[in-house]
């Protein structure tokens, strides 16, 4: 009789465990997902922030390098590699500044840097990564600027 009596009990307890443990997963998911969601957001943010100070060294460099390349004289050449963001939509070097467009998630973006240097105009669109340029000063003492393949 009592082993009857706690075999009844026990079969009664499985629908009550199985009920607890439902509403456990229920509120571990609760948290978590909220938390998920925050840490991603966060990310996008910071991913953004290294982005736009990753286009402001990389317009400061390449205007830096054409200074050089201009201050050193006639026929003076140099190679540069510029690391642009992926999501960068255009590099242009006219009128005496270098602009490197992104698209952000609030709009354009524009990252600045001024020249010193006569340049002819140059323009590279949906190029993000590695780029290899050519600097070269002319015989009529502007800079010219090409990439890889091109002259």
């Amino acid at each position: 009789m009592i082993w009857s009596a706690l075999k009844t009990n026990v079969v009664k307890m499985k629908g009550q465990a199985s009920l607890e443990m439902l509403v456990t997963v229920a509120i571990v998911v609760a948290f978590t997902i909220p938390v998920v969601l925050l840490l991603l957001t966060v990310a996008q943010y910071g991913y953004e922030d290294t982005t736009l100070s990753q286009a402001d060294a990389a317009a400061r460099m390449f205007a830096d390098n054409i200074n050089d390349v201009y201050w050193q004289g006639e026929n003076a050449k140099r190679r540069i590699a510029i690391s642009l963001p992926t999501n960068t939509d255009e590099v242009t070097v006219s009128r005496n500044e270098v602009v490197i467009k992104l698209e952000t998630s609030t709009g354009e973006y524009e990252a600045i840097s001024p020249v010193f240097a006569e340049v002819n105009d140059f323009n590279v669109t949906d190029r993000g990564g590695l780029v290899i340029l050519y600097l070269e000063v002319q015989q009529d003492g502007k800079v010219d600027i090409y990439g890889e393949g091109e002259e």
